[in-house]
């Protein structure tokens, strides 16, 4: 029997350097650790993922993540973990959660980061794809902060959210989720949010990026 779905946020149990607002990270990509900094219960930070590289229609760059990442409403402010301590990256602009619709949002970076690199692993995102040109059966793929890499077939597809099967764990949330091109780059397809499982196992719960892009006016890169 399918288990509820679980938003894939984790709190971190490790400690860390105090932030610092005016650092750069060395490289800022997607599947960076994101960090927050409201605290949970016992004192720790949540952990996320940060997502596809995008611009708004001002030309200013940022990224794509999950909407309920932002554990911090008053100010939106985007650590990400690196091995000199949790440094600030951005802000959060613009987010939109509804429950079994779309949890996704778009982190503007600030200007001390320089270093953005927007591919994934090496390679070029070229396009967003569409729903109607994801299909049952293809194959998928997240890059996430904690369990990495992990790929699978789609076995859900609508107009704003896919599934498909492959692993995640918490932490993974705001994942870039992409396939393969025949032209050697990659398709973006969207944000994972969260998983559930059924008696095959482990399913990615993904906010298409097509449908949310075209609303806020972003672009790739």
């Amino acid at each position: 029997m399918r288990k509820s779905l679980a938003l894939a946020a984790l709190i971190v149990t490790t400690l860390t350097a105090s932030p610092t607002a005016h650092a750069s990270p060395s490289v800022t990509s997607p599947g960076a650790h994101l960090v927050s900094t409201i605290m949970s219960g016992n004192g720790t930070p949540y952990l996320c993922t940060l997502g596809f590289i995008v611009r708004d229609i001002r030309g200013s760059q940022g990224a794509l993540t999950a909407g309920h990442c932002n554990r911090d409403p008053e100010s939106g402010t985007v650590l990400q973990r690196t091995p000199n301590g949790d440094v600030m990256v951005g802000v959060y602009v613009r987010q939109e959660i509804s429950p079994g619709f779309r949890d996704v949002g778009f982190v503007e970076f600030v200007p001390e980061v320089a270093d953005v690199v927007t591919d994934i692993g090496g390679w070029h995102v070229s396009r967003v794809l569409t729903a109607k040109e994801i299909h049952m059966g293809m194959e998928l793929c997240k890059s996430g902060a904690r369990t990495d890499l992990s790929c699978g077939p789609v076995i859900f597809v609508d107009d704003n959210e896919v599934r498909f099967r492959a692993w995640d764990d918490l932490g993974d949330s705001g994942s870039p989720v992409y396939t393969h091109l025949p032209d050697g780059t990659l398709g973006a397809v969207g944000t994972l949010y969260g998983h559930s499982d059924d008696a095959a196992g482990r399913i990615i719960h993904v906010t298409l990026a097509d449908p949310v892009m075209r609303a806020w006016g972003l672009s790739l890169g």
